[in-house]
């Protein structure tokens, strides 16, 4: 079953990647959206890196790191893309989906 989370969490990532990079087709009307969806992105690969290893995810410092880098790297990628732009408030919510869900996870 770990793989089965594996492989999600890697079709995941690619999914969030290629929706962070490619153009936005405008605002949203709903105000925070946007923020939403990030928290719950990060929630969800939190969740699924989780399932991902033998030992709960607060054991594995390094697969955080990895996880908080990938969040810190997309902001940094979309200050360069002409059609995105960073914003301090979705690697907020990036890093609020993990750590509630690091602070709700079973210990396994």
């Amino acid at each position: 079953m770990i793989n089965v989370y594996r492989f999600l969490f890697c079709t995941s990532v690619l999914l969030i990647s290629y929706g962070a990079f490619t153009p936005s087709e405008g605002g949203t009307s709903v105000i925070f959206l946007d923020k939403v969806l990030h928290f719950v992105a990060f929630f969800i690969l939190s969740f699924l890196l989780d399932r991902s290893t033998k030992q709960p995810l607060i054991s594995y410092k390094a697969l955080l790191i990895c996880l908080i880098t990938f969040a810190l790297s997309i902001e940094i990628i979309q200050s360069f893309l002409p059609s995105r732009s960073a914003e301090l408030f979705d690697l907020v919510a990036d890093l609020l989906g993990i750590l509630v869900y690091l602070y709700f996870a079973p210990r396994k």
